[in-house]
């Protein structure tokens, strides 16, 4: 096991010489980790993480980018249950819901939420607010749909110019695509 590799309590560092990052806290004048992992220091940023080697539950903060699936649309939300965060693709987020605000797909007026997004579309979206209920945001070029579903027969949509088309139905649809769109990678 590597020198590095701590345990939740165990002090990692002076406060006064490092800012808390992931996984550590400040407790009087010693930085602490908070969870089982490998410590890691960031000399230039002056401050110091603890990356998980367990398969805790992933935190979700303000600003992480996360994918998740349209499971329901009202007039002016959209329900997605979220699947990961990027940067921790290998542990998945369970059982937990975010909500979509017409407000913020895009910088432009949008008047009904289904002008943009889709039943059972894959999105990939940045956390606004993250507590008590998850809040998303799709506004940044690089947010968005990245895999979109037909809303006639659920075929997956391929992109046909700056149209979406259904190959087994030839529905046409539009979304607020991510620049990730058909590319199978989040970035």
């Amino acid at each position: 096991m590597p020198s590095n590799f701590v345990i939740p309590g165990d002090v990692v560092g002076a406060a006064e010489e490092f800012l808390p990052g992931e996984g550590t806290y400040v407790r009087g004048e010693h930085l602490l980790s908070s969870s089982t992992g490998v410590f890691e220091v960031d000399v230039k940023g002056r401050s110091a993480k603890v990356l998980p080697r367990t398969n805790a539950p992933v935190k979700l903060k303000n600003g992480d980018v996360v994918v998740g699936q349209i499971t329901d649309l009202k007039d002016s939300l959209a329900i997605l249950r979220l699947a990961f965060k990027r940067g921790c693709e290998a542990r998945p987020i369970f059982n937990t819901e975010a909500l979509l605000h017409i407000s913020r797909v895009k910088n432009s007026y949008v008047k009904e939420i289904r002008q943009v997004l889709g039943l059972r579309d894959i999105v990939k979206a940045k956390i606004i607010d993250a507590t008590p209920t998850i809040g998303l945001s799709i506004v940044d070029e690089d947010l968005g749909v990245v895999k979109a579903y037909c809303g006639r027969c659920a075929t997956p949509l391929k992109l046909d110019g700056k149209r979406l088309v259904c190959p087994e139905c030839e529905q046409v649809e539009s979304r607020k695509l991510s620049t990730d769109f058909g590319m199978g990678v989040i970035r």
